[in-house]
């Protein structure tokens, strides 16, 4: 399958990323979404998923301004997907100022997971899947990580670099954008920083194993006044990032944005020189 990256990546980008990336084509034909290789094991005791869950046990982070990209463009996802965002929502499931993040109970487990557990375990389904069409219910607004995995390359290892690569950037980008949100809407360095220790989790309190839910006096402290309309604020997100010109964007992402860019481009070259 041979898809430019500007139709993999969500639309936001398409104005802030530059163009030649926008327009790198590799040729993926051994791991694709509707046919997934890892269903149909190739050699003798090789680890599988299951048809119906396929990579897709893993709850993706996402930013502030993709859930607003979602709720401001409901065309562009599942109606079972974009139900499931506004139950996050609606039922304060770690909805944060930085974005959807999945419940520290949640990323403990899968940070520790054993050897076969990924792709097996139907209670780890991403809330976000189209369970009808078995396939992702927010394609064209899905996360870093989920566009970036492949678990198999055409090209060998330096296909999965180069995915390794792209992964690396659009995280940055991610977080990037997300963090611009947040001082734009008033969030000050230590609060920010507060956040971002809901991402990644690899231990969790006793009271954060028992429910996926946040208290909600922590959940309206950490939301610095906007507690009552996050669907709203979320759409305010959006719209600062649909608000950013090239230029701003290249100066948001400075020296490092550069330098991920250019391993990009190199990584690129030796798959389609």
């Amino acid at each position: 399958m041979s898809v430019k990256l500007k139709y993999q990546i969500p639309r936001i980008y398409e104005a802030l990323l530059p163009s030649d990336l926008l327009q790198m084509e590799p040729r993926e034909s051994k791991a694709t979404c509707d046919h997934c290789i890892m269903t149909k094991p190739q050699n003798r005791g090789e680890i599988f998923y299951q048809p119906n869950l396929k990579c897709c046990t893993f709850q993706p982070f996402l930013p502030n301004y993709v859930v607003g990209a979602i709720l401001s463009q409901e065309v562009l996802s599942a109606a079972s997907a974009l139900t499931s965002v506004r139950s996050k929502i609606a039922k304060r499931e770690y909805s944060l100022p930085l974005g959807l993040v999945a419940p520290p109970n949640y990323q403990v487990a899968l940070n520790q997971r054993k050897k076969n557990e990924f792709g097996q375990r139907e209670d780890w389904l991403c809330p976000y899947y189209n369970k009808e069409q078995q396939n992702c219910g927010i394609w064209r607004q899905r996360g870093a990580v989920c566009t970036s995995f492949y678990c198999k390359s055409s090209y060998g290892i330096k296909g999965l670099r180069f995915w390794d690569e792209l992964s690396n950037y659009l995280t940055y980008v991610e977080m990037a954008l997300m963090e611009e949100s947040l001082v734009i809407l008033d969030f000050s360095p230590r609060q920010i920083s507060d956040l971002l220790n809901y991402l990644n989790r690899q231990e969790a309190t006793k009271t954060e194993m028992k429910s996926s839910k946040m208290p909600e006096k922590k959940a309206r402290d950490l939301w610095n006044g906007y507690y009552d309309d996050q669907e709203a604020f979320f759409k305010k997100s959006f719209e600062i990032v649909v608000g950013l010109d090239k230029k701003s964007f290249r100066d948001l992402l400075g020296y490092t944005g550069k330098q991920l860019e250019d391993r990009l481009r190199k990584a690129f070259e030796k798959i389609c020189p």
